[in-house]
């Protein structure tokens, strides 16, 4: 507690005490309810030890804060007694002990009958306790002596209170005093205590003597006021924490195996860690809370922990901060296991493939997936930007792709190829596809049309998204596809995924995750080892597009996929995405969210919390609810420890550290590639290298001065030989009639 600046007074009895640094924060029926009650609980705690004491202090220091304390004077018990104490306290206010020798001096005035007012309410003797009856009222419920304090600097109130001894039903005595600094107290002080305590005043000398009043449970509250916070802290008092929602350990004792996310409280106040079981993780993982809460810190615990064990991981990383604080605190056991992808890495791209299937049925549905792309990313709402026309142009030009270039066709030569005739003859008559031979037939024919320049140039700006930056086209240019997604499912590797937002822009990004979930949703699906989890870890997964993680979310477990979704606020998430985690998430992990969320997370809850708790809680707490559990589940408050349990690599490690995780990876995905990535990011499209290579391997007939003559059936008319013939017979009537109407003429003027 501060020191105030006093004059020569007396000083206060040593005793043990705790004070309130901060209030925490309650709906209004429950803070009337602790108001009532926390001062009998106390007094009976003091009342066990004979003779002991318990005291309230409240003084305002010179910025007008209100500084409370709660003493115990009991002798050699006094320490026990304020540790029961201090524990009690928890749930309105954080503590902390302080000791009062030489802490302060203070002028203490007591407070004595009102001689003028008579025995209002009680009847007091000099000699001996007065006796009281019920006057306080309703007083208990308020907290309008802090507010009265919280105006009034150097200035405040004392309590004492002890057990009144062999009583037939609780007692105690009760005395009070008001404290200043050495000044007189000011005179709305004085009409304070006369308002909050009717039939007492301040005495007119601090020499006077203090009168002990005996007052019974109803009148000890408004006595003893313990500020208590409703929904708005009392002036003068600062704002704490939300007390921590316990939990109910479970009757079949810790999870084995399970996924540490940090620790909870009992209700004996021990710390237990909170762990959530594989069938828990199977059902999916939402994590919400604003910027800077210990959303981050969740996250690179829980891949730490995967990493720890032997189940793999994929993050999704829009930033790549997480995954640079993931290599930070890897363990040494998961190195092996590690690949790192820097999706804005020019010189060392990672080629992905969302065409490279060899199975026909899997190509058409790859296919379908990339029409659907198409139709997400820029037509969302069906109106008809992208429509049946778009998706047949680009499907079939698609399959004309893999019908040459099969696992490896790329996504970027489809404007190119759309508008080759010579590789798109080829293609389809390699293709021996029915339906594509009708289309490609069709879309010649539909060339004489004005529209069809307008068609083309449409279909092909869509695709400026995914080649206007060279590293997406190292990506996406080269027709490899580097990762085995199912054998690195099966195998528990760690994929650490930067889609470099910074670098690549944001629709990149965003097209990027969406086609990296997409390839592991398809090879979810061909696991040979689905009972070794997989868990797909996506922060900020509002930047994402929905896709395949609506179908993550909703059949994920058959496979062995688990999800973890992480981002600011519900309002974020996508239309496709919302109810899919809100029908389908069983562990919900709430750090301090916003306003118009705390009601929707209170739903969610089943209404078991108050919403004021979910928007003050402090940083690296959380409230979470988990109804995967076999046994009912209730909130409770998770602690997020991570950070007190794992120290990152220094600098100089560090460095080392990331350096060969970043040579292994480009040892297994990036070098077997270099050569088609390195065209790729020059722009070099395999369509027009295949026939440049078909054209050098033909032999070119020589062509004669003058063509023969061609024998056989003359071959039909073109239209624009048709309309020159047109013309000219339209050119040689009109001359016959203008010469017959001058012959005409010419007669007449004879005659």
């Amino acid at each position: 507690m501060r020191e105030f600046e006093t004059r020569e007074c007396e000083p206060l009895p040593r005793r043990q005490s705790v004070e309130l640094i901060a209030l925490r924060r309650h709906d209004e029926n429950v803070a009337a309810q602790l108001r009532s009650s926390l001062p009998l609980v106390l007094a009976g705690i003091v009342g066990e030890v004979p003779g002991a004491e318990l005291g309230l202090t409240m003084l305002t220091d010179p910025d007008g804060m209100v500084e409370t304390a709660v003493a115990v004077s009991a002798g050699d018990e006094s320490t026990a007694v304020i540790t029961e104490v201090a524990a009690v306290l928890d749930p309105i206010a954080e503590t902390a002990p302080c000791d009062e020798q030489n802490v302060r001096w203070v002028t203490r005035w007591p407070v004595v009958p009102d001689a003028r007012r008579g025995p209002l309410g009680f009847v007091h003797q000099e000699t001996s306790p007065a006796k009281t009856v019920r006057w306080f009222g309703d007083k208990a419920m308020s907290t309008q002596l802090a507010d009265d304090l919280a105006t009034l600097p150097g200035q405040g109130i004392e309590v004492v209170v002890r057990a009144v001894p062999h009583a037939p039903e609780p007692r105690w005595q009760a005395q009070l005093h008001v404290v200043t600094a050495g000044d007189k107290p000011s005179l709305r002080l004085r009409a304070a205590v006369r308002r909050q305590f009717a039939g007492l005043q301040v005495a007119s000398s601090p020499a006077a003597a203090g009168v002990w009043l005996e007052v019974g449970s109803t009148d000890l509250p408004a006595l003893f006021a313990i500020p208590v916070a409703g929904p708005e802290a009392p002036l003068g008092a600062y704002t704490a924490a939300p007390a921590p929602i316990v939990v109910t350990p479970s009757r079949t004792g810790q999870v084995e195996d399970g996924l540490r996310i940090g620790q909870a409280v009992t209700n004996s106040g021990r710390q237990i860690p909170v762990q959530l079981s594989i069938q828990e993780r199977l059902r999916h993982i939402h994590v919400l809370g604003r910027t800077g809460t210990g959303k981050s810190s969740a996250l690179a615990g829980m891949v730490r922990e995967l990493a720890s064990g032997s189940d793999g991981a994929l993050v999704a990383d829009p930033h790549g901060q997480l995954c640079d604080r993931i290599l930070a605190e890897l363990p040494d056991e998961a190195r092996d296991r590690v690949w790192v992808i820097r999706c804005g890495d020019v010189d060392n791209p990672v080629p992905m493939n969302p065409l490279a299937e060899t199975d026909p049925v899997r190509r058409d549905i790859a296919i379908n997936d990339v029409c659907a792309t198409f139709q997400y990313l820029f037509d969302k709402n069906a109106t008809g930007i992208v429509g049946p026309r778009f998706q047949e142009r680009v499907g079939m030009t698609l399959r004309a792709l893999a019908a040459v270039h099969g696992p490896r066709a790329s996504l970027l030569d489809v404007p190119i190829a759309v508008t080759n005739d010579s590789f798109m003859n080829a293609a389809v008559k390699k293709a021996g596809d029915q339906r594509l031979q009708n289309w490609w037939a069709t879309d010649k024919l539909e060339r004489r049309s004005n529209e069809h320049g307008q068609v083309v140039a449409w279909v092909n700006s869509k695709f400026e998204a995914f080649s206007n930056t060279a590293a997406m086209r190292g990506i996406l240019g080269s027709g490899a596809d580097a990762i085995d997604f199912a054998e690195a499912m099966d195998n528990g590797r760690i994929i650490l995924l930067d889609l470099s937002k910074a670098e690549l822009g944001a629709e990149a990004s965003r097209l990027l995750g969406y086609m990296y979930l997409s390839r592991v949703w398809h090879a979810a699906l061909r696991r040979t080892r689905p009972e070794r989890p997989f868990t797909v870890v996506i922060d900020e997964a509002h930047t994402l597009i929905a896709g395949a993680l609506t179908n993550m979310l909703a059949e994920g477990r058959k496979f062995g996929l688990s999800v973890v979704l992480a981002h600011q606020y519900l309002e974020q998430l996508d239309t496709d995405l919302r109810p899919a985690v809100d029908g389908n998430v069983d562990t919900t992990i709430a750090f301090r969210c916003a306003v118009g969320d705390a009601g929707e997370i209170y739903k969610r809850f089943g209404g078991q919390i108050d919403p004021s708790v979910l928007v003050t809680l402090p940083e690296l707490t959380a409230v979470s609810l988990r109804t995967a559990q076999t046994e009912p589940s209730q909130p409770h408050t998770v602690v997020i420890d991570h950070n007190r349990r794992v120290t990152p690599r220094p600098a100089e490690e560090l460095d080392a550290h990331v350096a060969e995780l970043m040579r292994t990876t480009w040892v297994d995905l990036v070098d077997p590639h270099r050569d088609a990535t390195a065209a790729a990011l020059r722009g070099a499209s395999k369509v027009t290298a295949s026939v440049a290579g078909r054209d050098s391997q033909t032999p070119r007939p020589r062509v004669p001065a003058t063509p023969p003559p061609v024998p056989g059936r003359p071959k039909a008319p073109s239209f624009l030989d048709e309309w020159i013939r047109a013309r000219t017979d339209t050119t040689a009537q009109l001359g016959d009639r203008s010469t017959e109407q001058n012959v005409t003429e010419g007669s007449q003027q004879n005659a």
